[in-house]
Formats: structure tokens, C-alpha cells, sequence
């Protein structure tokens, strides 16, 4: 199975465009620096829901097994990063989970819940 590993951030509103932009770019570096890291994403928000709790940007990371991303999570780059953008965010949540099934009924384990 996949593990994804989802981060996201929020900036307050003094951070400007170029320094978001500079998170993004110091964040999506890491696929190359840390070894482990398959996929890379990320996107900003689009949600019209206004569920967001003070969060605009999304990054999704896959890893294969959970030493890949426990591995990643001690990396000195990981560290470093981490440390980094602290004074740029004013909100984070992260959330791990296995990949189950892509689409409901295709496969996985879905518990019989029915999902709207």
C-alpha cells in the first residue's frame, strides 16, 4: 500500500507572494534532497466551502513504507526546512494516512460504510 503524507499551511497576511513562493519552492526541493519522498504535490486552495480553518496551501508526499517516511522525517534537510519556515506559517496540520482504495467499491476495505 501507499503512505501519503499530507501538510498543510496556512500564511498569515503579511507574508507576501514572494515569500510563499519561496516555501513552496524550498518545500517541493525536498523530493530531491531526501531520498524515500516517490511523489510531490501541491496546490493553493480553491475550496468555495470556507472550511479551510486559516489553511491555503496544500502538499501531498507519497512514500512506499513507513521507514521511507520516518526516514524523511529525521532527514537533516526535513529538519532544517521545518525549522525554516516556521516564522513564514501561521497555521499547520499534518496527517498521514494509507491508501485504501482510489475510487469507493474498487478495492480496499471501505468497513461496508456507505459513503455519500
Amino acid at each position: 500500500m501507499t503512505l501519503r503524507h499530507v501538510v498543510l499551511f496556512g500564511f498569515g497576511k503579511a507574508q507576501s507572494p514572494t515569500a510563499v513562493a519561496e516555501v513552496v519552492r524550498r518545500f517541493a526541493e525536498l523530493k530531491e534532497l531526501v531520498p524515500g519522498i516517490d511523489d510531490f504535490e501541491w496546490g493553493e486552495n480553491s475550496s468555495p466551502e470556507g472550511l479551510d480553518h486559516g489553511h491555503s496551501h496544500a502538499f501531498l508526499l507519497t512514500f512506499a513504507n513507513p521507514q521511507a517516511r520516518d526516514a524523511y522525517l529525521v532527514h537533516p534537510d526535513h529538519a532544517a526546512f521545518a525549522n525554516w519556515v516556521q516564522p513564514f506559517v501561521s497555521s499547520v496540520t499534518v496527517l498521514d494516512y494509507w491508501v485504501k482504495s482510489r475510487a469507493p467499491g474498487v478495492s480496499g476495505d471501505l468497513g461496508g460504510s456507505s459513503v455519500p
